[in-house]
Order: structure tokens, then C-alpha cells, then sequence
């Protein structure tokens, strides 16, 4: 037994609790629950304890009867059987101090655990409490609804479902400025807004069978802001409000809640997967196959132990050979430093909780999801991506009474987490890498529009990419604000500083390498994606002046780096490799300060020198638009390469300015 006081430690277990994390909870209990009193004996002390939260309400007998507080006996008692309700702790003392309680005390939860012991006679007691609330009664209802689901017995269990907009253990569903409408059977009499309640995964899943319905393309949706994303690409004709934007009136408008879709579509058709998909899978020329990851799954208390498997664990299951992306959307910094000291991981370059369409994105060109059960599960299923879904013992109802994601998804490949193998993944994996070689390959989106037709110079460091930039600037090439000139390079970059310094470093940093791209190189092969880079880029522009009215364009050698990044946003940049002398680039690696002070000696820059060409090599091969410039015959005049790169960026060849702007200035 600690020495720590009763009441600390059962606080502490409330916390853990709250976090999901059931078994911590239960383990701190555990030692408190020897001096637990026999529920009979001491209904009066907990019938007492709840009304007046007080010990002192309590007899002397009743004191005696136990070392813990009347207070802390029902605090104690109420974390017994949360922990029940997720079968951890000793199920049949839980079963029977639920039914010794008297059934005024945390009905709810009771009458839950009730039907998960399979304990019709003490739910039944928690029905006919007089004390019962319609609130309550809603939430009995709904409870008996997602028993009925979980057993497959939709036909009884969807209308009981119904009434969770009223319950009490269940997440708020109705806004309070609109009014819930129930769903009716003929969907000409459908109401104009629907509310898109509960989770990401949930709001996918529903809003599949809206959309097969096929009449509310042009509906009102409701929901959190980050779900107008969904409406915006999937209902284009429709309209979307967040929560916080409904205005405020008299009378409410009637709405629908999205969940009701899925009961009405089983009546008719009999079924309860998904019958649509939102997008179908692609690959990417010249990269390989990656496959998410998602080792931890669920919020709140729906974030528990058996929907998670600790990364360093999680890492052992896959292949050695494999290229994994992590799709986890509250990962730890500590988990960060585990995955970037992983070379088979990548990290996504931005956050994948803002924007589920951007997030689907990532997910389309992926070989697969191996995944806890979690709203990737969705994604991935509704664009056709094979999912390897590691099934926990307390399965939702979406998965049916066998629960298997297939019953869901038939892209999904089921394995129960008590089952799960190293060599069960390898297998799957290979299964999908075969099935990801056979996908069409993405073609590049045609675009007429300036902003995203950029002109991107890059090429070794000390190659002459500014001075190339510099007869591109003097043509009319937009640029923006960059980085002045100094000793060594007296007129000027060419770089815009806000792309460069807010952008390309940071986006290096992320991965986990030199920020510089000198020390340490990001992966030449693939690197993670950033879906938000065109509009952070954008943002930038806006801030310099940029109007879209004139080609712009950008130039850094850590494009060589990044090029994979850029392609996926700009698919119709304008790329301008520059290549110079081997032997120049080197000796003027070796004598220009901020990359001497790496190493003076030929023999670093040499590697160096090989692990950029490789990448620009990758880059010619990508199906990019590439134009190759040699500084050095454009140096001495030869302007052959750099004219077609100056007319497809939409400008006007000048032998007059192409010949002053290779003036140098006398220092």
C-alpha cells in the first residue's frame, strides 16, 4: 500500500482516466480497492456520499466499515467501473457492485456497463429509476443502439441511434442555433442542413453515404471549420458553416445529423459500407513505394492502451527495406527524434490535422496504411488505398459484429493487434508494393495561370545560378525582395529572402538535416510531402508586392534538394539546371567563405559535388520541364541555352540586355 493519501491518489487515477490511459488508472486503484466495504453493506454510505459529497453525512458504522472517506469510496467506486467498461480490472467484483449500487448514481455509465456484462436485470433496474431524466433516457437508448450495431442488428439498433442528439455520453452533435430534425424515411422530405457530427473518421464515413444518396450535392453542411475542406472538394455545389459562424435568430433552422445517413442507406440497400469513393490512388514517376504509419489511434477516453502500440514496437513490425511516412497527428517531439533517427521514416512537412482534403492528398500515392484504428483507416478507404488494419479488442460498430475493416472498406486487410507479426506485415507489404507497381502514374496538371508556373533556377552551389538568375531578373523575371550582394558575390543573389530564409530552411530543418544543405542531405530517393508549400509560397509573394500579372520565379541550389517538394506543387514550373566546370565549382567551394568554412579541401566538396548531381539527374529524369544552362558558355556570350528558357517564362529575348547584364562592376 503507498503511503501517498487516499484522495491524491485516486485524483491521480481520475486523471489518467480522462487520458485513456485505463490500465494506469486501474493499477493505482488496485491497492484501494481491498479496503472497498461489500457494496450491500454499504449502499446507504455511497447513497449518502453522492447526495451530500461530504463524510461527515456519514455514521460512525459506516466509517469504521472502511479506512477511505465516503467521499473517496465513491470516487473509488466510479473508477472501478469506468475501468470495467473497458474490461481491465476483475470484471465479475465490477458486475456485481453495479448491480449492489442503488440506481440513482452514475446512470449512464452503468446502464453502458450493464449491457457490456451482459447484465439485463441490473439495467433494467437503471431503466425504471423514477429519477430517470429524458436526457438519461436518450442516452439508454442510444447505448442499446450501438450494442445493437456492435451485434450487427442494424435494423433494431440505427432508429435507437437516433437519439443520441439528447444523450448524455456522447459528444455534443447539435450546435445550440440550430434544431435537431430526426431523419426522415422519404428523402424528398429531407431538411437543407446537415450537421457533420463527431470525429474526422466518422464525418468520411457518413458523408459517403450521403454522397450515394445523391440528393444533397448542393445542401447545407455544419460542422468544424477544418471539415469545409471536405465539402469544398466533395459537394462543390453545396454550402458549408462552421459552428462558430452560425448566426444567431429565432426560430433555429431543422437539422439533419450526418450519422442518420448511414441507417437510412442500410434500409434501402441493406448495406453499411462505405458505397462511394472520393478519390482514387496514384504514383509518382521515379519514386518508391511508401507506406503510412499510424501506431496510436482515438482521443479522450477512446485513447486507450489497446488502440496503441508504442512507436519504438510499432518500428520493429516493418521491413527493414521499407520507406514508411508517419501519418500520426499528435506525435511527440520525443516520438520526432525516434523517427528522424529512422532512415526508412519521413515526417510530413506540415500539419495533417488542419486539412483532411490535403491529408487525402498524402495518402493517394502511398502503397498502403498500416495503421491502428483511426480516421487514416477512412481516408485511405475512400481513395482505394490498401490499409493493413490493426484491429483492437474493442472493435466500433463500423467494422461489424466480426470486426474487420473489409466489412467497411474492401481495400482493408484486417489483423487482430494480439495477432500482429513482423512477417505478417512484410507479407502484406509485398502483396501492395506489387499492387502499387500496376497504378497509373499522375499525369502533370495543365495550369494557364502565372502563380503556378514559376521559373525555378537551382544547380550546385558556386555554379553561377545567380549570375543565370540575374540575365532572367534583367529579361522581367518577378523576384521579389532578395538577398543583397556581398564580397563574394557583389551583385547580388537573386534570391528572394522570404522563400529562402521563412521556407527552404526551414523545410530542411524539419527533416532533420543542415538547414545550410551542406553537412547533412535530405533523402535523395523521396522525401515527405508538404501540401501547404504553394500557399505558403503565395503568402510570401503577396508580402513582396507580387500581383500576378508577370512571371516570377526563384532561385536557390537547395532546390537540388528540395526539387521533389516544388515539383509536387509547381507540376508546371519552368526548371533551369546550371551547370558549370567541375573544377570551378570546387575551387570556388574552397575559397568563398561561408562554404570554406566547411572544408578548403577538394577532397569534401567532391562527394558533396556527386550527391547534388545525382539529385539533378533524378530531377531531368522526372518528366519535368528542365532546361540545362551553361554558366560558362553563357559567360562568354553564348546565349543559345538561356533564350528558350527566357521565351517559354513568356518574356522577350534582349541581345542588348543579355549582353549588359553580363557586365561586371569594377570592386
Amino acid at each position: 500500500m503507498t503511503d501517498e493519501a487516499p484522495s491524491t491518489l485516486l485524483q491521480r487515477a481520475r486523471t489518467a482516466l480522462d487520458a485513456g490511459r485505463v490500465s494506469e488508472c486501474h493499477a493505482l486503484i488496485a491497492p484501494l480497492l481491498g479496503d472497498q466495504p461489500e457494496a450491500a453493506q454499504d449502499r446507504e454510505a455511497f447513497h449518502l456520499s453522492a447526495r451530500d459529497r461530504t463524510a461527515s453525512n456519514l455514521s460512525a458504522r459506516d466509517r469504521t466499515a472502511s479506512n477511505l472517506s465516503a467521499r473517496d469510496r465513491t470516487t473509488l467506486a466510479y473508477l472501478q467501473l469506468a475501468c470495467a467498461l473497458y474490461y481491465t480490472g476483475d470484471l465479475d467484483a465490477a458486475r456485481r457492485l453495479n448491480a449492489d449500487l442503488p440506481t440513482d448514481l452514475w446512470r449512464p455509465l452503468r446502464y453502458r456497463l450493464s449491457l457490456r456484462l451482459r447484465d439485463p436485470l441490473t439495467a433494467a433496474r437503471l431503466r425504471r429509476d423514477p429519477g430517470v431524466t429524458d436526457r438519461e433516457r436518450d442516452d439508454f437508448r442510444t447505448t442499446a443502439g450501438l450494442h445493437l450495431l456492435w451485434a450487427g442488428r442494424y435494423d433494431r439498433g440505427f432508429p435507437l441511434y437516433a437519439s443520441r442528439h439528447n444523450a448524455i455520453l456522447f459528444p455534443r452533435t447539435v450546435p445550440g442555433r440550430l434544431t435537431h430534425a430526426p431523419l426522415p424515411e422519404d428523402p424528398a422530405r429531407d431538411e437543407d442542413t446537415i450537421i457533420l457530427e463527431q470525429g474526422l473518421g466518422d464525418v468520411l464515413f457518413h458523408l459517403a453515404h450521403i454522397r450515394a444518396e445523391g440528393r444533397h450535392e448542393a445542401s447545407h453542411f455544419v460542422g468544424l471549420r477544418k471539415y469545409g475542406t471536405l465539402i469544398r472538394r466533395y459537394f462543390p455545389k453545396a454550402r458549408f458553416t462552421a459552428h462558430d459562424d452560425l448566426p444567431e435568430g429565432s426560430p433555429r433552422p431543422r437539422a439533419h445529423l450526418a450519422a442518420d445517413f448511414v441507417g437510412r442507406g442500410y434500409r434501402r440497400t441493406g448495406r453499411v459500407a462505405a458505397p462511394v469513393l472520393f478519390d482514387t490512388p496514384f504514383r509518382r514517376t521515379g519514386e518508391p513505394p511508401v507506406w503510412g504509419i499510424c501506431w496510436r489511434g482515438g482521443s479522450g477516453q477512446n485513447r486507450r492502451e489497446e488502440r496503441h502500440i508504442p512507436l519504438r514496437m510499432f518500428l520493429d513490425l516493418l521491413p527493414r527495406d521499407g520507406r514508411f511516412l508517419a501519418l500520426q497527428f499528435d506525435m511527440t517531439d520525443e516520438e520526432r527524434a525516434v523517427l528522424q533517427a529512422d532512415a526508412r521514416c519521413l515526417i510530413p512537412a506540415a500539419d495533417i490535422t488542419q486539412n483532411p482534403v490535403e491529408t487525402m492528398a498524402i495518402i493517394r500515392p502511398l502503397a498502403g496504411v498500416i495503421s491502428i484504428d483511426s480516421a487514416n483507416w477512412h481516408m485511405a478507404g475512400l481513395c482505394d488505398v490498401p490499409i493493413l488494419a490493426i484491429m483492437n479488442r474493442t472493435a466500433h460498430w463500423f467494422w461489424g459484429p466480426e470486426a474487420r475493416a473489409e466489412s467497411a472498406y474492401l481495400c482493408a486487410t484486417t489483423v487482430p493487434k494480439a495477432d500482429l507479426r513482423a512477417d505478417h506485415v512484410a507479407a502484406w507489404m509485398q502483396d501492395t508494393r506489387k499492387a502499387w507497381a500496376g497504378r497509373a502514374v499522375a499525369a502533370r496538371v495543365r495550369t494557364p495561370e502565372l502563380r503556378r508556373r514559376p521559373v525555378l533556377v537551382t544547380g550546385l552551389p558556386r555554379s553561377a545560378t545567380s549570375m543565370t538568375m540575374r540575365m532572367l531578373h534583367d529579361h522581367g523575371l518577378w523576384l521579389g525582395d532578395t538577398v543583397p550582394g556581398n564580397r563574394e558575390n557583389p551583385q547580388g543573389y537573386f534570391e528572394n529572402r522570404a522563400i529562402r530564409d521563412g521556407i527552404v530552411k526551414p523545410l530542411l530543418s524539419g527533416m532533420g538535416v543542415d538547414p545550410l544543405g551542406v553537412r547533412s542531405l535530405p533523402p535523395w530517393d523521396v522525401l515527405p510531402p508538404c501540401p501547404p508549400l504553394a500557399r505558403q509560397v503565395a503568402r510570401a509573394l503577396r508580402t513582396d508586392g507580387y500581383d500576378g500579372t508577370r512571371p516570377w520565379g526563384f532561385k536557390d541550389p537547395k532546390l537540388s534538394l528540395l526539387w521533389q517538394v516544388f515539383d509536387r506543387s509547381y507540376p508546371q514550373a519552368i526548371w533551369v539546371i546550371v551547370t558549370r566546370n567541375r573544377e570551378r565549382v570546387i575551387d570556388s567551394l574552397c575559397r568563398t567563405s561561408f562554404m570554406a568554412r566547411h572544408s578548403t579541401s577538394p577532397e569534401y566538396w567532391q562527394p558533396f559535388c556527386n550527391a547534388y548531381a545525382h539529385r539533378l539527374d533524378r530531377l531531368r529524369a522526372s518528366g519535368a520541364r528542365v532546361f540545362d544552362v551553361d554558366s560558362d558558355a553563357l559567360s562568354s556570350g553564348d546565349f543559345s541555352q538561356i533564350r528558350p528558357v527566357i521565351e517559354a517564362a513568356g518574356l522577350r529575348f534582349d541581345p542588348a540586355v543579355a549582353e549588359a547584364a553580363l557586365i561586371r562592376p569594377k570592386v
